[in-house]
C-alpha cells in the first residue's frame, strides 16, 4: 500500500494527520534516534560542566544546543519529523530529572588533570557516535516502510471490513 492510501486509512481510524508521519517510523530507528539524542546530550552537558558552573546550567545549555542543532537539519522525511518530536520529549523528561536531582547545583572538581582528559574523550566519543546515528537514519532513503505496526493496521481494517460485508449479507437474507 502506497503512502498516501496509508496515511488516508490511518486518518479513517482516528490518527492525527501529524502523526503518521512519526508513527510510520520503525520502533528500532524510533529508539536509536532517542538514544543516539541522549548520548549526544550527555556528552555536551559533560563538555559544557567541565568548563565550570553548575550542573543544571550544563544540562540546560547542552538542551538549547540539542534543540537548535536538531531543528536545523532541514525537514526532509519523517525521521526528520520524529527527530523533532524526540527532542522535546527529550527535554520533557531532563526537565524532570533537573527537578529532581540532588546534585543539580554541584560544579566539577577534578583532580588529575588525565582524569578531565578522559572524560573529555569519552564525552566527544558519545557526540561523535550520536551524531552519527542521527545522521545514518534521517539520510537512509525512505521508501514505503513495511513496519509491524502498518501490518497490524492493515490487518485490523481489513478483518473490519470483512464483518461488516458479512453483517450486511446476513442483514439482507433477513429481509427477503
Amino acid at each position: 500500500m502506497n503512502s498516501d492510501a496509508s496515511k488516508i486509512i490511518a486518518m479513517v481510524c482516528g490518527q492525527n494527520r501529524n502523526d503518521f508521519d512519526v508513527n510510520s517510523i520503525p520502533l528500532t530507528d524510533r529508539t536509536q534516534i532517542d538514544n543516539a539524542l541522549d548520548s549526544v546530550f550527555i556528552g555536551k552537558s559533560t563538555l559544557i560542566w567541565l568548563r565550570g558552573g553548575k550542573l543544571v546550567d550544563a544540562w540546560n545549555a547542552a538542551l538549547n544546543d540539542l534543540r537548535d542543532e536538531m531543528f536545523a537539519i532541514p525537514n526532509t522525511n519523517p525521521a526528520v519529523t520524529y527527530l523533532r518530536v524526540a527532542v522535546f520529549e527529550h527535554r520533557a523528561k531532563w526537565n524532570l530529572k533537573m527537578l529532581q536531582s540532588d546534585e543539580r547545583n554541584s560544579v566539577a572538581f577534578m583532580g588529575a588533570n588525565s582524569e578531565k582528559q578522559e572524560i573529555i574523550d569519552n564525552a566527544n566519543a558519545m557526540i561523535k557516535v550520536g551524531y552519527k546515528t542521527i545522521k545514518k537514519i534521517i539520510t537512509a532513503p525512505t521508501g514505503t516502510q513495511h513496519t509491524p505496526q502498518n501490518t497490524k493496521q492493515s490487518e485490523q481494517i481489513m478483518a473490519y471490513q470483512n464483518e461488516r460485508v458479512h453483517g450486511r449479507e446476513h442483514v439482507r437474507e433477513r429481509k427477503r
